[in-house]
């Protein structure tokens, strides 16, 4: 050990980083401090808080004044991972189950059946675009803006009311609709790659991680309101600590046993928010402030990661926001109407509903799936094309219908009155 520890290369690391650790945590400090300031005058402007976050990103990476190369696409997916875990695990305790009466049958509907219709009808329009697309490639680019995104919703509808189902549908949609797309953007990659895979193995696999993932996180949740009865915490600091803990062993357990842990993080926050929490207000608020983090941090990682530079060719920019407008104003409409009409749900629930998928960080997570396959030169440039082409359609979507969120709602007489009221107030002042 002591000959260990006198190596030159151990002794030369450890240097180095006592003498970067003092730059380092005042950039840390620097960036959540402008990223918390932003968010308070970007709501103010109407601008989604996800595209703040993704712009100091981009502001500190290579194209940025900091010119920092950061191209870890294995270290951005699993901070991404760990960031969406606690933004689910908040949005889930949020959840009450007597306010979900006549929402789940529309959110598993949409969850599954709606992210394979949305995913076809993009895939349709990108190769319509541009025919040397090919259908796998195509299909592959809509999987992976399928899914809405749960950090995005949650924070677009604070403080928003709707009549009817629309925020329960949305809000349930948001967490259960992530690993459809994941399992769609993993088998289309494999595809892509060379391995063959049929319809129905990629049937058998979202059912097993549906049922996985669902009984994990109901069990966890079990479990863990067990440990508050039987071995409660003398203080309590330690309470959320054990929420914390009972997130990411959640996600752990389900994907050990070949599930989602997405969906089993979800539901073992929605089990623990609807049962009788210790502390509650506290939990709740650390959570809401990890959540928070998660999403400063998760943007952050994904701004630094694009090039701007690239973002600005023709075929870029245009393709990425054409497919943002197709989405929002096609696609989405399209495959809600279909899954809702033999639901009969209301109409202007229905149009609701289509107008508030909105899309985050999540699509851009999932395109970073196929760059973790670089080491195939020949996917590596289609791969990156496929990251600057999602970047763009986040953006354009944070702006439509991001930014404007309460515009079709309030046309069509969804807002409660209070929002209504709340509405008046701010613009009067």
């Amino acid at each position: 050990m002591p000959e260990l520890l006198d190596s030159p290369s151990i002794m030369d690391r450890s240097l180095q980083f006592h003498v970067w650790l003092p730059q380092i945590t005042l950039w840390v400090g620097m960036v959540l401090l402008v990223a918390v300031m932003f968010n308070r005058y970007g709501t103010k402007l109407g601008l989604p808080s996800g595209l703040l976050f993704l712009a100091l990103g981009m502001i500190c990476g290579e194209d940025g004044p900091l010119q920092i190369d950061f191209f870890d696409f294995d270290l951005t997916y699993g901070v991404g991972m760990i960031c969406l875990i606690l933004i689910l695990f908040y949005a889930g305790l949020g959840i009450k189950m007597t306010h979900m009466r006549g929402a789940w049958t529309p959110s598993i509907a949409l969850a599954t059946v709606g992210v394979i219709m949305i995913s076809a009808l993009i895939a349709v329009f990108v190769k319509w675009w541009n025919p040397n697309t090919t259908w796998t490639e195509a299909l592959l680019i809509g999987s992976v803006l399928g899914s809405t995104d749960a950090a995005a919703v949650f924070a677009a509808l604070v403080g928003v009311g709707f009549k009817g189902r629309v925020r329960q549908i949305v809000e349930l949609e948001s967490g259960l609709n992530d690993p459809m797309a994941f399992i769609l953007v993993f088998a289309l990659t494999s595809i892509v790659m060379g391995k063959e895979m049929s319809s129905v193995e990629i049937g058998v696999d979202v059912l097993k991680q549906f049922i996985i993932g669902g009984a994990a996180g109901l069990l966890m949740g079990w479990l863990t309101m067990k440990s508050f009865t039987l071995l409660p915490s003398q203080e309590t600091g330690l309470y959320p600590i054990r929420s914390v803990a009972c997130a990411l062993a959640s996600y752990g357990v389900a994907s050990i046993f070949g599930g989602s842990g997405l969906v089993s993080v979800f539901l073992c926050a929605i089990y623990l928010g609807n049962s009788a929490l210790p502390l509650r207000a506290t939990i709740v608020r650390v959570h809401d402030s990890l959540a928070w983090g998660g999403q400063i941090t998760m943007f952050f990682f994904l701004g630094l990661l694009c090039t701007p530079h690239r973002l600005i060719e023709p075929q870029i920019l245009l393709g990425g926001s054409m497919v943002a407008l197709w989405l929002a104003f096609v696609a989405r409409p399209v495959a809600v109407a279909v899954i809702f009409l033999p639901l009969r749900i209301p109409w202007r629930e229905t149009v609701c509903v289509a107008w508030l998928g909105l899309r985050g960080a999540v699509p851009i997570i999932l395109s970073t799936i196929p760059l973790l396959f670089l080491g195939n030169p020949d996917i590596a440039p289609r791969a990156q094309r496929l990251f600057d082409l999602v970047l763009i359609c986040v953006v354009v979507g944070c702006i439509i219908p991001g930014s404007i969120i309460k515009v079709i709602p309030r046309r069509l007489g969804m807002l409660t009155p209070k929002t209504l009221a709340q509405e008046e107030a701010e613009s009067e002042a």
